[in-house]
């Protein structure tokens, strides 16, 4: 999704979503690698090409993946529009969500009206409760970190929506919109490195909050830092920390 011809959404003055969120999936993926020793990352794609949604959730299940995260951009009609939300997979939606998996879903080879099938894989996940944990410290470690840059930042919560490329994966799994291309004081921000790695190491926090809920690191070990403190040096705050398991594959993707 959004890779290749498929660009995703486009800001007032040229960013365009499919660019940025690759950027800040790879960021995220370096985070990870640096300092969850043992952890593997599995890219969806790694460069501007086209993956289709079912192909990106084969690809999570075909790695045996722990945590499944997918990176996006939002748009709206709106240019006040702004903030950061994250979703888990329902088919509780909100008329707002359900326009937006729409959108998401475009592409889709399948589709959730026309494959009862789908609707079934979301009814029985086992992954739901797993995939809100995920989700709600995705968005606080997120909405934290944008906030020591601006205020005006908006905590826009936890969501469900039915997405399809979280539709049947055998793991927790979560889509993130990281920002509002459509709104100018956001895309400015984001046309900035410095940005791109704030979403990604607020990204990184998230997930390590979660691992640590899970105590999936050696009592030995110190906890992984997930909180944004005020005034706190640059870059990720965290102590060297194995994770209990063998491997932890995390997929980073866009959709």
């Amino acid at each position: 999704g959004h890779g290749g011809y498929d660009t995703g959404a486009m800001g007032p003055h040229g960013l365009v979503e499919k660019n940025l969120c690759l950027d800040v999936a790879l960021r995220l993926g370096q985070l990870i690698e640096r300092n969850i020793p043992g952890a593997e990352v599995v890219y969806t794609r790694k460069n501007d090409r086209h993956v289709s949604l079912e192909e990106r959730t084969a690809i999570a299940n075909g790695a045996n993946a722990d945590l499944f995260i997918s990176i996006h951009a939002n748009s709206s009609d709106s240019r006040e529009a702004r903030g950061v939300e994250t979703y888990y997979l329902s088919l509780s939606a909100s008329p707002e969500s359900m326009e937006l998996a729409t959108r998401e879903n475009a592409l889709a080879r399948s589709s959730l009206h026309d494959l009862p099938e789908l609707i079934k894989k979301i009814t029985r996940s086992e992954n739901i409760s797993e995939s809100k944990q995920l989700a709600g410290d995705i968005q606080n470690a997120l909405s934290r970190r944008l906030e020591l840059v601006s205020r005006r930042e908006t905590n826009r919560g936890v969501k469900q929506a039915p997405f399809i490329v979280l539709t049947g994966t055998n793991m927790p799994a979560v889509l993130s919109e990281i920002s509002f291309v459509s709104n100018a004081s956001d895309e400015s921000l984001l046309l900035e490195s410095s940005q791109r790695q704030r979403v990604a190491e607020g990204l990184y926090r998230g997930i390590a909050a979660y691992l640590d809920s899970l105590n999936s690191l050696p009592p030995e070990k110190e906890k992984l830092v997930s909180e944004n403190r005020p005034g706190a040096p640059p870059g990720v705050e965290t102590s060297t920390a194995a994770i209990g398991r063998s491997a932890l594959k995390l997929l980073t993707g866009r959709n």
